[in-house]
């Protein structure tokens, strides 16, 4: 895949929470836009009692590394579980989703490794939006402190396409 520099990725938490356990998120942050939503942030902010404390991410530091964090409304909720039949995906990967129907980007990606987010992009003919972490930093060649989960693999990720789209 061919990156740009300061191109639009949306992240899900799982992607942020991998890319600071792997050394990646800094030069991520660097040199992709990365956008999020206001749900995902506060994601990060749960579940310390299972991470590590070096694992800990500050939500000032991260909004600040973050070029746009988008609030969804409840409306917008609504509307989009009646609009797609309430699909299983969790609360952020959710506004996640929400956000990026309202991108008029042309070269907006999106970077989940949750099967129930590629299904459905594979729905809305996003398929060639999906983008893995091992992709993006493999282009930015850069080092990471232990092997990514196979989920966030290019591997993984172009198993799961092709899955899909021969159904």
């Amino acid at each position: 895949m061919d990156f740009q520099q300061q191109q639009i990725v949306l992240v899900d938490t799982n992607v942020i929470l991998e890319a600071h356990q792997t050394g990646c998120w800094i030069p991520l942050a660097n040199y992709f836009a990365l956008h999020t939503v206001a749900k995902v942030v506060e994601e990060t902010q749960t579940g310390y009692q299972n991470r590590d404390p070096e694992h800990w991410i500050d939500e000032a530091v991260l909004r600040g590394q973050l070029s746009h964090v988008e609030s969804i409304t409840d409306i917008q909720r609504v509307t989009f579980n009646m609009t797609h039949g309430h699909p299983t995906l969790d609360a952020g990967e959710r506004d996640l989703l929400i956000y990026a129907e309202t991108l008029v980007a042309p070269a907006w990606l999106l970077n989940s490794p949750d099967m129930a987010a590629v299904r459905f992009a594979h729905g809305l003919g996003w398929i060639d939006r999906l983008v893995s972490l091992g992709a993006m930093s493999a282009h930015l060649k850069a080092r990471l402190s232990r092997d990514l989960r196979d989920n966030y693999t290019e591997r993984w990720l172009s198993r799961k396409r092709t899955e899909l789209v021969l159904g």
